[in-house]
């Protein structure tokens, strides 16, 4: 059975109920968290899939090295291919990846590095990032020990 309010809390029990509002409330309570979270999800893919591309633009250099006769050559070969990759990096001004190799031991390292900053979509992102340089390198075996 169930119990009348108590006198004190009559008023308010007699009073209309409206439920109109209430979904425009729970809205506003989560459309900020959601949006956030879109964003985050946008700026990490944008930067894993840079990080990525730059991985294999150093892997195809790299393997374009292999021609290569002497360090001269090879160089020109790295060169070659890091410009063949840039017309198909995700992030603009690609323009900007610095180019580094080393031969030492029989082994021939390519080094590529880019900064965030360079691209739009990193340099005014509120969400913090796990580097604002990204340095990917991929090493060959050019001659047997």
């Amino acid at each position: 059975m169930r119990q009348s309010p108590s006198p004190r809390f009559r008023p308010i029990a007699s009073l209309p109920r409206h439920d109109a509002g209430s979904a425009l409330v729970e809205a506003a309570f989560v459309l900020p968290l959601l949006i956030s979270l879109l964003f985050g999800i946008l700026i990490y893919g944008s930067w894993f899939m840079t990080a990525h591309s730059l991985q294999q633009a150093a892997n195809d250099a790299a393997r374009a090295a292999v021609a290569g006769l002497d360090a001269t050559e090879r160089r020109a070969l790295v060169d070659q291919s890091i410009a063949a990759s840039r017309a198909a990096f995700p992030a603009p001004a690609a323009q900007t990846i610095s180019i580094g190799t080393e031969e030492s031991g029989g082994y021939y390292r390519v080094t590529l590095s880019y900064n965030l900053s360079n691209a739009p979509i990193f340099a005014a992102t509120p969400v913090p990032l796990a580097a604002t340089t990204l340095q990917r390198s991929a090493v060959i075996r050019i001659a047997s020990q």
